[in-house]
């Protein structure tokens, strides 16, 4: 008997216990669960709030929140809704009823605008601003309301980094308040909700106190046809690699043309990977890696317009100076370096100075403000980038056409000068070789001046989508893909690779003679040269 009762004592006690476990965990998932129809921004935080018996609160001793509309979250929603673990607390639907505005901090507290989207402590100066703004109401008629009498104040920083829009010093930086709490940004025509943004007072140049509200750095949404172009960029840049690597490895490459175009690819691996890395990753990055990404990309692909001009001119001047005495190799090299690397060099200490200038914004670069990149929305992108590159491209062009009559005249010689059997094989080795010339010519040169032709146009006209310019764009992305094809998947390359890795040295020293400088006469001279440079 005693036995039984112990036994049906344990089963009550069980029973009890796990109906209490029960009623835990439906409780927990009651705290848990997010109000009903109620955007996170339209909630405000209840933790401090005055609670009354039957669940509800009293939120600013003016509105009763009844428990329906609270619930326990365990998140706070930022720009764009990410979402944060924070501490669970307790949360009520106000704004979706009521006219909130959201202040960034305490309207006496300082906002700390970093990564860590803290306020200060409270400022020892209460701060003097005028406190209406001028609202849209929900009849379309406008009205100056009081932001502190006239709203229920919502705190919170949406996001890192976050920076300020100053109508009263930029006429691009104009917004709008509407009364459910909208922000409309005049620049981009956007429609921010209350959850990506908050207001905050701004010390102008003057001195004097403003109510304008804090945005987060705005992410590159590309285009289709500029995803793709990215993506081509990433794909371009291992071929690129290779190509250095080739050339790199094979000392008969490594001449004055073989170091030059070196750099030029190195250039443009840098370049297409810093650009890859601000298009690609979606990331937002602080202001000075974002300008430190900006510039590093700029430098590097101004460096590339450089070594492109570079080649065009080495080719143009051994055409152009058949007899006369030149620098050696090593000179030549070291005096296109110096320009090559200093010139742009040079152009980006401008542009640095240039942005951190009191120049208007339609004539700074604009990078790192934004984009990690140069404006491409004004003219400043035509300034500091593509007219710049349309001067170089157009000298390029002239010294092409010189070479190609030159090469021409060069042909009637050698028509002239051999027999019928030579001449046959070497006309049919310079044509091959002029066709070589033009398509790279068409690759690194034409290409790049229909992308300066595609902004210009599409600046100026909201037709911009023109297939040829999508085609043009995509061979500039593509490029690493085609240089690796014409320069590396050649027959005397991969004889070059094969005898240095199976250590053939007669197979090397016969194609070696192919690459060598000489210096022997004139005509010997540029028949060599032009192998050198065009196969």
């Amino acid at each position: 008997m005693i036995k039984m009762i112990i036994t049906r004592q344990s089963y009550e006690c069980c029973t009890l216990m796990s109906l209490i476990i029960v009623l835990l965990a439906f409780s927990t998932l009651a705290r848990n669960k997010e109000i009903p129809n109620c955007n996170y921004d339209d909630t405000v935080d209840l933790t401090n709030v005055q609670k009354f018996e039957n669940d509800s609160y009293y939120y600013e001793s003016a509105i009763l929140i009844p428990p329906e509309r609270t619930g326990y979250y365990d998140f706070e929603e930022l720009h764009n809704g990410r979402r944060i673990p924070v501490k669970p607390h307790v949360r009520g639907c106000v704004c979706d009823k009521y006219r909130c505005l959201k202040f960034c901090c305490h309207p006496t507290k300082e906002l700390i605008a970093d990564e860590t989207r803290q306020c200060g402590e409270y400022l020892q100066k209460e701060i003097e601003y005028d406190p209406h703004l001028n609202v849209i109401l929900k009849n379309g008629s406008r009205s100056n309301l009081h932001a502190l009498n006239d709203f229920f104040i919502v705190q919170g920083v949406p996001c890192e980094y976050a920076y300020a829009v100053v109508p009263e010093e930029d006429d691009l930086d104009g917004w709008d308040l509407f009364e459910n709490g909208t922000l409309y940004r005049h620049y981009d025509k956007a429609y921010i909700r209350k959850r990506d943004y908050c207001i905050h007072p701004y010390q102008l140049e003057t001195g004097e106190w403003v109510l304008n509200p804090m945005n987060c750095p705005v992410e590159n949404v590309a285009s289709l046809s500029s995803q793709i172009n990215n993506i081509a960029m990433a794909i371009s840049v291992p071929f690129i690699i290779l190509t250095i690597l080739v050339y790199a490895f094979l000392p008969e490459l490594r001449n004055l043309h073989g170091k030059c175009l070196i750099s030029y690819l190195t250039s443009l691996a840098i370049g297409y990977s810093l650009l890859c890395t601000v298009t690609l990753t979606h990331a937002i990055f602080p202001p000075i890696s974002c300008s430190l990404l900006g510039y590093s990309a700029y430098f590097f692909l101004m460096a590339v317009f450089f070594w492109l001009s570079i080649i065009s001119y080495d080719l143009w001047q051994n055409f152009r100076f058949t007899g006369s005495k030149r620098l050696t190799q090593r000179k030549r090299f070291l005096m296109y370096s110096l320009y090559a690397w200093g010139g742009p060099l040079i152009l980006t200490v401008c542009v640095i100075i240039a942005q951190a200038s009191n120049l208007e914004n339609s004539l700074k670069p604009g990078i790192g403000d934004e984009y990690c990149w140069l404006k491409t929305d004004d003219w400043s992108a035509m300034i500091y980038f593509f007219g710049i590159n349309f001067v170089i491209i157009i000298v390029n062009v002239f010294m092409f056409v010189f070479t190609m009559t030159k090469i021409i005249q060069i042909q009637k010689e050698l028509q002239r000068a051999l027999d019928k059997e030579e001449k046959t094989r070497h006309l049919r080795t310079h044509r091959n070789n002029v066709a070589l010339f033009l398509r790279l010519f068409i690759i690194m040169g034409i290409s790049w001046l229909l992308d300066i032709i595609s902004y210009l146009v599409g600046h100026n006209s909201d037709n911009s989508g023109n297939f040829i310019f999508y085609i043009s764009d995509f061979m500039n992305a593509i490029q690493g893909v085609l240089i690796f094809i014409l320069f590396v998947l050649k027959p005397k390359v991969w004889k070059l690779l094969k005898g240095r890795l199976l250590g053939n040295k007669e197979s090397n020293e016969s194609t070696h003679s192919e690459y060598s400088d000489d210096g022997i006469a004139l005509q010997e001279r540029i028949k060599t040269e032009a192998v050198q440079y065009l196969d």
